[in-house]
C-alpha cells in the first residue's frame, strides 16, 4: 500500500524494485542496535517477553553514549472552510515523520561527521482543495504516500567553521528561513515564499519533493555565515508523484542558489545553546539537524539569489510557430528580517518578535513574481504559560506581468494578488504535544475573481516521541 521508489539512475532506465519505507527505517534502526548491542544475547532476549522493556534503560543510555538519535513526529491538521472559497467541507491532513540522525563522531570515531535519514508519511485530504487557494492552507498537505524525504552525509571543518553536505536533501531547511514564522504558522507562504516554492518545473528540492545536492557552508565571522547549494533541477518526477524519485537527467539543467545572513547574537553566548535547546519546547521544524553547529540569535538579516539552469516555458511569449519561448537562466532573489523587539522584564525568554520578508521572480517564467509577508509572534503572552506562542501574519503572492497576459489572451480574468491574513495560538501541552488553534482568511483565492474570499478555521495536534536523548539541534534558534 505504501512504496518508496528509489531511482539513482540515468533516464530511460527502468525502475527499480519498490521497498516498504518503514521496512526500510525499521531495517537502518534494527541494523544500528544489532551493531551496537553484541553483549545482548539473543537467548536473554528470547527468554522472557518483558525482556526489552527491561533492558530499555541500558539502550537509551547505550544509544545515547553512541550518538544516534532516533524519533518520529506526527502532526494532524483539521481544517474546516467555513465559508467561501470551492466547498464548505472540513479535511484533515497528517504527516509522519521518522528520523534517524547519527553522530558519527561517537559512533565511527569520525570527526565533525553526521548521517542523516528522513522518512515521510502523509496521509489525508488537502483543505486547499475546499478553499481554492494556492498558497496552501496547510503547510503539511501532500499527495499521500510513503517516501524517503531526506538522506544524507555531513562533513564539517574547522571547528565547524566550514561544512559539506551532499546526498537527498531539503534546500529550503536552512535557505529562505524565518524561524519565528516557519515554526509556528500553518499558512505554507510563512515558511518558504510562493515566489520560489513554486519556481522551476517542480518547484526546488523542498517539501514534500527533493533532489540530490551539494552544499557548502562557512561561518565568516562570529555573526556572518554564507551558504551555497548545488541541486538537480528538477525535483522527483513531475508526472510521478509517488515514493521518492530521484531521476538524473542532463534536461533537467541545475538549481542553484546562495545566501548570505548576518545574526545578532548579543543577548545569547554560545556557551548558553546546548542548555537553551533542551529547555525549548519540541517543534518539528528543530528535526532538520545536524547541518551546522547551532546558533542562539535575537535577530537575524538574510539576502538570497537562486536561479536555474533549466530551459523553462515563457508564460505569455510565443515563437514563430505558437511555441511558448525557452527561457534559461532564470532567477530570484529573497530577502527577510526577523528581530525580537521587546522582552518582559520579569522573564526575559518571554518576548515580542517581529519578521518581514521580501521576494522577487523572472516574471517570465514564474507565476508569481513578487511576494511580500510579515508579521509577528510573541512568545508567553498569558500569565502561566510562558512557553505558549501567538502570533499573526499576513502573506501577498502577486501574479507576474507574463501570467496576468496569458490569462487575457484566454479570456481569463484574474485579480493581481492572492492576500493570507492568518492568526493562531501554539499551546504547549508538555515537551511531547503541541496543540493549536488557527484561524486564516484567504482574500482572492488562487487569484480567481470567481471563488470568493475564504474563512478558514480550524487546528493543528502535534506528537512527539523522542526515542534517544534530544532533542537534536537546528542549524539556528530564535531566542
Amino acid at each position: 500500500m505504501y512504496f518508496l521508489d528509489c531511482i539513482a539512475v540515468p533516464s530511460g532506465t527502468k525502475k527499480l524494485r519498490r521497498y516498504p519505507l518503514p521496512c526500510i527505517i525499521t531495517c537502518l534502526f534494527i541494523s544500528v542496535c544489532n551493531s551496537l548491542f553484541p553483549g545482548l544475547s539473543q537467548a536473554s532476549l528470547e527468554s522472557d517477553e518483558a525482556s526489552i522493556i527491561d533492558h530499555w534503560g541500558a539502550i537509551q543510555s547505550y544509544m545515547n553514549e553512541k550518538g544516534v538519535i532516533f524519533q518520529t513526529i506526527n502532526t494532524n491538521d483539521v481544517m474546516a472552510n467555513v465559508t467561501g472559497g470551492l466547498d464548505r467541507n472540513t479535511a484533515l491532513i497528517g504527516d509522519l515523520d521518522l528520523i534517524l540522525v547519527i553522530d558519527a563522531k561517537k559512533l565511527l570515531n569520525w570527526d565533525e561527521a553526521t548521517f542523516f535519514v528522513y522518512g515521510l508519511g502523509l496521509y489525508g485530504n488537502d483543505p486547499s482543495k475546499n478553499v481554492g487557494d494556492i498558497q496552501a492552507v496547510s503547510n503539511i498537505a501532500a499527495p499521500n504516500d510513503w517516501k524517503l524525504f531526506e538522506a544524507w552525509y555531513q562533513q564539517n571543518f574547522l571547528q565547524q567553521r566550514f561544512s559539506l553536505l551532499a546526498g537527498l536533501y531539503d534546500v529550503t531547511s536552512e535557505f529562505d528561513v524565518i524561524r519565528s514564522s516557519s515554526e509556528l504558522f500553518l499558512n505554507g507562504s510563512f515558511g518558504t515564499g510562493p515566489e520560489f516554492a513554486t519556481s522551476g518545473i517542480n518547484g526546488p528540492s523542498t517539501f514534500p519533493t527533493t533532489s540530490l545536492a551539494i552544499r557548502g557552508q562557512a561561518i565568516l565571522s562570529d555573526d556572518v555565515i554564507i551558504r551555497a547549494v548545488l541541486a538537480d533541477g528538477v525535483s522527483g518526477t513531475p508526472n510521478d508523484v509517488t515514493g521518492t524519485q530521484v531521476k538524473l537527467d542532463r534536461k533537467d539543467g541545475l538549481l542553484l542558489a546562495t545566501e548570505l545572513a548576518y545574526y545578532d547574537q548579543r543577548e545569547r553566548k554560545k556557551r548558553d545553546q546546548q542548555k537553551i535547546l533542551k529547555q525549548r519546547p519540541f517543534r518539528l521544524t528543530f528535526q532538520r539537524v545536524g547541518r551546522a553547529a547551532p546558533i542562539v540569535y535575537q535577530a537575524k538579516y538574510a539576502i538570497g539569489l537562486w536561479g536555474y539552469t533549466t530551459d523553462l516555458n515563457d508564460l505569455s511569449e510565443v515563437d514563430l510557430l505558437g511555441r511558448p519561448l525557452k527561457r534559461d537562466m532564470t532567477y530570484g532573489v529573497y530577502g527577510f528580517a526577523e528581530k525580537i523587539v521587546y522582552r518582559e522584564p520579569q522573564d526575559r525568554e518571554q518576548n515580542l518578535t517581529l519578521f518581514t520578508r521580501i521576494g522577487f521572480a523572472d516574471p517570465r517564467v514564474n507565476r508569481f513574481s513578487q511576494y511580500y509577508g510579515g508579521g509577528m509572534v510573541y512568545r508567553g503572552l498569558l500569565p502561566n504559560r510562558e512557553n505558549d506562542e501567538i502570533g499573526m501574519g499576513v502573506a501577498a503572492a502577486f501574479n507576474s506581468s507574463h501570467f496576468e497576459r496569458a490569462q487575457q489572451r484566454s479570456e481569463n480574468s484574474v485579480d493581481t494578488a492572492e492576500i493570507a491574513v492568518e492568526m493562531t495560538y501554539a499551546i504547549n501541552v508538555r515537551s511531547e504535544m503541541i496543540i493549536q488553534p488557527n484561524i486564516q482568511y484567504i482574500i482572492n483565492p488562487d487569484t480567481n475573481p470567481a471563488i470568493q474570499n475564504a474563512l478558514v478555521v480550524g487546528a493543528r495536534v502535534e506528537f512527539n516521541l523522542n526515542w534517544f536523548e534530544g532533542p537534536t539541534t537546528s542549524v539556528e534558534i530564535q531566542k
